[in-house]
């Protein structure tokens, strides 16, 4: 019961999904090239879950991929569709939880990008999602995802308070510094990190981000017993082999 309560607890505090917040932080486009890629191999429509304010969605959508977005963050959405308007791009975007997809068709591919898996803080959460994307994914469809391979040594390191460690300007033009201290919660197998978002000067806002963290070989028996074979594991989206020095599980899936 004790181990309840704690999962119970976990989650990514208000601000974390903050589109406009969200947006300055994330700004980067190092992954498209790799989703993109798999997107044209896979020949057919593609589901991309916890697709956000549309990072990935929209030079997917750009591009002439057809792919429909989910995620469960209204302000995210809203982002997403405010700039896939702006930019003549169709409104793709469904509001869901992927562990219970309310969708009738049938996907080429799925993917869960940017370590989203990790907010799925339990195994029976973690089993409902794989069940989801079985249940969605067409004959001889792909499922891919990236999470960060686990480093004790270096979740250890930041436990010290990193101040200042993020600082941007928002679209809106608002000026954020996030400071950042983190704990790893063994029992949950959970870093829980905690942002301290500083917002145009005004008084320090704390955010919990916890991330549940996957070993290599749970993930392989994870994916194994929920009816998945892994067809290819990379260790970054340069698709080199994974190896205990990458940063990344990148997993490439087929049903079994």
């Amino acid at each position: 019961m004790e181990h309840n309560r704690t999962a119970g607890e976990l989650g990514v505090g208000r601000l974390v999904y903050e589109a406009d917040l969200y947006d300055g932080l994330n700004d980067f486009s190092h992954d498209v090239p790799f989703y993109l890629e798999a997107c044209r191999r896979a020949k057919g429509p593609v589901l991309e879950l916890c697709c956000g304010s549309g990072r990935l969605t929209l030079p997917l959508l750009k591009a002439g991929i057809n792919v429909t977005g989910v995620d469960f963050t209204p302000s995210m959405l809203a982002a997403a569709r405010k700039k896939a308007s702006e930019r003549g791009l169709p409104d793709v975007f469904i509001k869901g939880d992927m562990r219970r997809l309310n969708l009738k068709r049938k996907f080429r591919l799925v993917f869960i990008p940017f370590n989203s898996l990790q907010n799925t803080y339990t195994v029976g959460d973690v089993e409902k999602v794989f069940a989801a994307v079985r249940a969605r994914l067409a004959p001889g469809g792909r499922f891919i995802f990236d999470i960060f391979n686990p480093s004790i040594g270096y979740m250890a390191r930041l436990a010290k308070l990193q101040k200042g460690k993020y600082k941007f300007r928002t679209r809106a033009g608002r000026r954020v510094v996030i400071d950042e201290v983190c704990r790893y919660d063994s029992a949950a197998q959970v870093n829980r990190v905690t942002w301290i978002h500083h917002v145009d000067g005004g008084r320090p806002v704390a955010q919990k981000l916890d991330m549940r963290c996957f070993y290599p070989l749970e993930m392989d028996a994870l994916l194994k017993y929920n009816g998945f074979e892994v067809l290819r594991k990379y260790g970054g989206y340069d698709k080199k082999p994974f190896s205990s020095a990458a940063r990344k599980q990148i997993y490439v899936c087929r049903k079994a």
